[in-house]
């Protein structure tokens, strides 16, 4: 296959110029494979457009390969073939299983270094600076769709119920309230409902309330973490959302982004989401709404933590036959990507976070957060006091199959089946295997 470089010099030897065609074809192809939908994959399309256009010797093709769990699959299955996307947009769920694999990427500081490109991570936001980047400061991936979750309330619904939007609860009894009152007053269909169960009802949750989902530092400080989140304050989290199903002042909408629909059709008044499905939520709700911090059990902790990092960030697969030259595609087409002008506009367009101090100033400064309500709740939640080893995130090979043990056995729990307490048991103890199996797998890849 001809390379730019060796087709520019050809026909400069015969004294010929490249037609626009050709010169097109000319440009090194740098592939990277998304996960988004809706406002954010249209952003990241628009925003390769611009890059192809802003140069002659690279172009960036950027594709939608299904969401996040779909999408790690093929790009490994790819990577086993020999020929995976230079880059991949990999969920938070995913990141304990690139770190545990090295030889499959190539971390991001390094393809800045080969290609000479100015690259520093103290310029990222700490929480996902910390998140995607090792313990001697190298960022194994660039953030870019940071996210955590946060709580839509639907105003309306919220004053035909007789409560006030203003004043959104802020812990899980005072959610549970609303959300019977809602449901006596026949003001919505259901209370409230969640989307990504395990992210929000565990994850998220363990976090806030400063407890373990693992020993070794929810599995940061190795892989020999032993899952242990089959505690009391976790039951009674499972516990209320059974009980609370039985009136509808919950209502289960999947294990991934199926309940927005809940919220957006008006079924729900309220929701626990990624902030960045806000953009989404704006243009579809018909109706006014509000964002308010993950709720909390006073009980168990009176000044919540942080939240953790959500969201996604952006790997450079390693290959066999991989040029120099494509590495110096992949470190201008993230360097475009990390610009301060490129997060801040990512960020105004879907609600996902600005991923630099930069970007976060720049929007502080021109008074975006004064003059768009609510927009700056996820970044305050998320960096709110300092982050403690069971908020600071985890780190889990094959997390995301434990994600859907969790959604498996909380089902059961949510039918009947068993009781709050044995679903997280259960979780546990198949988790566990599949951390031990992994370990295996990772020994012999290695």
């Amino acid at each position: 296959m001809h390379t730019r470089r060796t087709l520019l010099a050809a026909a400069a030897v015969a004294g010929l110029a490249l037609s626009p065609a050709l010169a097109q074809q000319a440009r090194t192809p740098i592939t990277m494979w998304i996960g988004v939908t809706g406002p954010a994959q249209e952003e990241i399309m628009r925003y390769a457009q611009e890059f192809n256009a802003s140069q002659t010797q690279f172009e960036a093709k950027v594709e939608f390969r299904g969401q996040y769990p779909e999408q790690r699959a093929a790009a490994f299955a790819a990577f086993r073939a020999g020929n995976p996307p230079h880059i991949m947009q990999m969920f938070d769920a995913g990141t304990g299983d690139m770190f545990a694999l090295p030889r499959a990427t190539i971390p991001v500081s390094e393809v800045m270094q080969r290609a000479g490109v100015q690259f520093d991570p103290a310029a990222f936001i700490g929480p996902a600076r910390g998140y995607y980047s090792r313990p001697d400061g190298t960022m194994n991936s660039l953030p870019f769709n940071v996210s955590t979750a946060v709580m839509f309330i639907n105003d309306d619904i919220f004053t035909k119920a007789g409560l006030d939007p203003s004043k959104p609860p802020r812990t899980w009894p005072e959610v549970i309230a609303a959300a019977n009152q809602i449901r006596e007053r026949n003001a919505a269909e259901c209370g409230f409902t969640t989307t990504w169960l395990a992210w929000t009802m565990l994850e998220q949750y363990s976090a806030i309330h400063d407890l373990p989902l693992s020993t070794e530092a929810n599995g940061r400080g190795g892989l020999n973490a032993v899952l242990n989140f089959n505690d009391a304050p976790r039951a009674r989290m499972v516990q209320t959302l059974v009980d609370a199903s039985r009136n509808k002042a919950f209502q289960y909408g999947g294990r991934s982004n199926d309940a927005n629909a809940l919220f957006v059709a008006g079924t729900c008044a309220m929701l626990i989401q990624s902030s960045g499905g806000h953009a989404a939520i704006a243009r579809d709700l018909k109706a006014k709404f509000s964002v308010a911090p993950m709720p909390f059990w006073p009980d168990v902790i009176a000044e919540p933590k942080n939240s953790i990092v959500g969201g996604a960030s952006l790997w450079v697969f390693n290959a066999p036959n991989r040029s120099a030259e494509e590495l110096r595609g992949v470190a201008q087409f993230l360097a475009f990507l990390a610009r301060p002008e490129t997060y801040v506009r990512f960020a105004k367009a879907t609600g996902f976070l600005p991923a630099t101090n930069a970007a976060f100033q720049a929007m502080q400064a021109e008074g975006f957060f004064q003059q768009n309500a609510g927009r700056d709740v996820p970044i305050l939640q998320l960096t709110r006091g300092t982050p403690t080893a069971n908020s600071a995130g985890y780190r889990f090979g094959r997390w995301t199959e434990i994600r859907d043990m969790y959604h498996e056995e909380v089902e059961r729990a949510l039918q009947g089946q068993q009781t709050a307490q044995a679903a997280l048991d259960n979780t546990v103890r198949r988790g566990n295997d599949a951390l031990r199996q992994f370990e295996r797998s990772v020994g012999a890849a290695n």
